[in-house]
């Protein structure tokens, strides 16, 4: 007979507990969804595990060593083990917030890959609410304890940390920091990008794709590569650009299209700021000069 996880439900509150570990890299403690009455407050004194809350509408505050915090929708707040903390929904506008709350011997990286570094107990919610509400129905929706069970609730646990790790990184407010990956990883990863869509990349694309920031992205790409990612985008489509002029019949504008410009004077102007020549009299002279060269051979 499979064991139940201890399901706690009313209209406004909807709580899910583990019993045991899941993993002991990471595991869910517990989830819920709560819509809070006016003033109601809760005080997490020293309890286990990282709880990690987003606002889904509402207001509220958040008190933690002498200091108070009004939070709101589009915010989300995390209580840390051993911690003493108080939170309290708004007496006009109390809010709904979902939660996760998890542990094991990946917890703290995890927690501060998302920007809860020692002393941050807010940050702003730069990802749709919805998407970690929709993660916590899924596992309140899922209580038997049995091993497919308990590993689909780890995914969902892994997808809500990583949506808040994203958020993190969409946060232009947020200064950027080096993960577990080297920045030499990180600027390879990033040529090899640039290299491979020149034609339509944008360096926020670069950086989202590897999932940094464009500020620390431009710094580390500068050190190791001695150029910015922008250059180094230029660098690439002036190369294709040249290499089409002088290997292939089409126009000036076709080249262009072919390497990012939908403009064809702002391509040739750009092409003749890199090369000295627009690219219609970079191409017949480089022909001329071919064919005299051939000539003379001859």
């Amino acid at each position: 007979m499979e064991k139940q996880a201890v399901l706690y439900e009313t209209s406004k509150y909807r709580c899910l507990e583990f019993p045991q570990k899941q993993s002991n890299d990471l595991y869910l403690i517990l989830c819920g969804v709560e819509t809070c009455l006016p003033g109601y407050a809760f005080h997490s004194d020293h309890r286990p595990g990282y709880h990690l809350h987003v606002i889904l509408s509402g207001k509220g505050e958040l008190r933690r060593g002498g200091k108070t915090t009004p939070l709101h929708f589009g915010q989300m707040f995390i209580t840390k083990p051993e911690e003493d903390i108080w939170y309290q929904a708004d007496q006009q506008d109390p809010w709904t917030y979902c939660w996760m709350a998890y542990g094991g011997n990946n917890a703290l990286r995890h927690t501060e890959s998302a920007g809860f570094v020692p002393g941050v107990n807010w940050l702003p919610c730069n990802i749709d609410q919805d998407r970690f509400y929709d993660l916590v129905k899924r596992v309140l929706d899922q209580p038997n304890l049995n091993r497919a069970s308990d590993l689909m609730r780890v995914g969902l646990l892994v997808e809500y940390l990583a949506l808040a790790i994203e958020s993190n990184y969409r946060g232009e407010s947020i200064l950027p920091r080096e993960s577990e990956y080297s920045a030499d990883v990180y600027v390879e990863y990033a040529a090899t990008y640039i290299r491979e869509n020149f034609a339509a990349a944008k360096i926020s694309d670069v950086a989202a794709y590897i999932g940094i920031h464009r500020s620390y992205l431009t710094n580390i790409f500068k050190q190791r590569m001695g150029i910015s990612p922008q250059e180094y985008l230029m660098q690439c489509r002036m190369k294709r650009a040249r290499a089409l002029l002088l290997e292939t019949d089409l126009t000036v504008q076709e080249v262009g299209l072919r390497v990012g410009y939908d403009n064809s004077l702002t391509f040739s102007k750009i092409f003749k700021a890199y090369y000295g020549a627009s690219p219609k009299h970079y191409r017949e002279n480089r022909l001329s000069r071919d064919n005299n060269q051939s000539n003379e051979e001859s």
